[in-house]
């Protein structure tokens, strides 16, 4: 099962970044978990945040975020609001089920049609 994100929301920050100190370069990206496998697609309500700075061209993780980044974080992520979800199906998945169907319906019919006899 694959597994990869999309991004479905970003926001701008004017606070200082933690490493260079540059003000205006802050930007947060919401990301949605997409699983992708040989029968269907996926979209779950799994978000994943990542804050990263212009200037210095580098990614802030968590642990070096203020408490004010932090609060920006989660206004931000509600502002966002919770990405679609959905499941489609692959053209596989539906042969499977038709043949499924299929395969019931003729072992219906054969006993039917043997105890008629």
């Amino acid at each position: 099962m694959a597994e990869n994100y999309v991004k479905f929301g970003e926001s701008k920050l004017r606070n200082n970044c933690p490493k260079c100190y540059a003000q205006d370069g802050l930007m947060f990206s919401f990301y949605n978990k997409i699983e992708d496998t040989k029968l269907y697609t996926r979209a779950t309500k799994e978000v994943k945040g990542e804050l990263n700075c212009s200037h210095c061209e580098s990614q802030i993780y968590p642990a070096l975020w203020t408490d004010e980044i932090d609060r920006i974080y989660l206004y931000n992520l509600k502002r966002v609001g919770n990405p679609e979800t959905y499941q489609r199906f692959k053209p596989l998945a539906i042969y499977i089920l038709a043949g499924v169907v299929l395969a019931g319906a003729a072992a219906a019919f054969g006993i039917y049609y043997l105890k008629t006899k």
